[in-house]
């Protein structure tokens, strides 16, 4: 392992970590970039504002998820029945999606999109996500940040025990 490295590498380190470019949710897709680097360009937006703005995506997105669980909540105490519930306005009636969801039947829930309600929801029906969906998404993201911070391969499944092992 190298114990050195050049002034140019330590000065372009330094700039990266604290560049403050434009984030865009918006960015079409330039040509030979991905939407991902246009939207979030490489070559200006620095690693401090990148986590930054996860922070802040994440927070909202809990935001948003804890308003629909309360109206899921009304949603169920406002049910006579127990049979099937009826979901309105935002909470959604329409189907959540979770294809390709490896945890889709976690804590109980059938396996069929369409029979769960959506933590997540938009005006485009195809992104809504149930719960499994949304829990799947974070839980590799997690994972993956959880190896960061503890040494792990973020390349490979061989992990250290510190990461695999959380204490409570």
């Amino acid at each position: 392992m190298a114990t050195s490295c050049t002034t140019a590498n330590l000065g372009a380190t330094l700039n990266n970590l604290n560049m403050s470019g434009a984030i865009s949710y918006d960015a079409p897709e330039a040509e030979g970039e991905t939407m991902e680097a246009t939207a979030i360009p490489p070559g200006t937006v620095g690693l401090y504002q990148l986590m930054n703005q996860l922070i802040s995506e994440v927070s909202s997105l809990k935001a948003t998820i804890k308003t629909n669980e309360k109206a899921l909540i009304a949603a169920l105490k406002d049910d006579a029945a127990d049979a099937e519930v009826t979901l309105a306005g935002n909470t959604t009636t329409r189907s959540a999606i979770n294809q390709g969801v490896n945890n889709n039947t976690r804590g109980g829930l059938t396996s069929t999109p369409a029979e769960k309600p959506a933590i997540i929801t938009s005006d485009t029906p195809k992104y809504n996500l149930s719960e499994d969906a949304v829990f799947d998404i974070f839980s590799g993201i997690t994972h993956l940040i959880m190896k960061l911070n503890n040494d792990g391969d973020v390349n490979s499944a061989n992990i250290p025990a510190s990461v695999t092992t959380i204490a409570p």
